[in-house]
């Protein structure tokens, strides 16, 4: 292992103890879809219920991801199944910053839509989709909010500058529609 290795796996350990990430608190955003939209009943391709854009130039700052996350809305099934699915975009061009998307912080700070573009039901590039986390189910139909599912990855997931990652949800029915999102924290790696 190269003294660089070394050094890139000591950073990252140095983040990961009990106040590690509070650390990185100045950095944490998190940005939702604040319109809902329907699931696929198959394997994602080129359509993303949420994509996010790491903009900062070559060296510059990561996006560690935190978590991913989706809110069933509407159910329209006795019951019903969904899934969240993720694709990472390497060399991605700059998509629309979607003003259908809610940004905050978790201290209080406006959030830095300079850096991260975030763009809702975008088509994108089909690099490869991957389930991720446990899935969500509702057990009653309901056009009230229901079960919500998510994935931690607690920055197992890293959009280098220049780069992306899309959310979408696939369920078990196409009229079941839901608000997705993600949080990051931004540093130097």
């Amino acid at each position: 292992m190269s003294l660089k290795s070394d050094e890139l796996l000591k950073s990252l350990l140095d983040v990961q103890g009990p106040f590690g990430f509070a650390r990185l608190a100045a950095e944490h955003e998190s940005a939702i879809q604040t319109a809902a939209t329907a699931a696929l009943v198959v394997r994602p391709t080129v359509t993303a219920a949420i994509t996010l854009w790491n903009g900062e130039n070559l060296g510059g700052k990561s996006l560690l991801i935190d978590r991913i996350f989706t809110h069933n809305l509407v159910s329209t099934a006795i019951k019903t199944y969904f899934g969240l699915w993720y694709c990472m975009h390497l060399d991605m061009a700059k998509p629309t910053n979607d003003i259908t998307a809610l940004r905050g912080t978790g201290d209080g700070r406006e959030a830095d839509n300079s850096m991260v573009v975030v763009d809702v039901a975008a088509t994108v590039l089909n690099d490869g989709w991957f389930p991720c986390g446990r899935e969500g189910s509702i057990s009653e139909t309901a056009s009230t909010p229901q079960g919500i599912a998510e994935w931690e990855c607690r920055g197992r997931l890293i959009v280098p500058p220049r780069h992306g990652i899309s959310v979408q949800v696939v369920a078990s029915l196409a009229a079941d529609t839901f608000t997705s999102g993600l949080s990051w924290w931004r540093t130097q790696l």
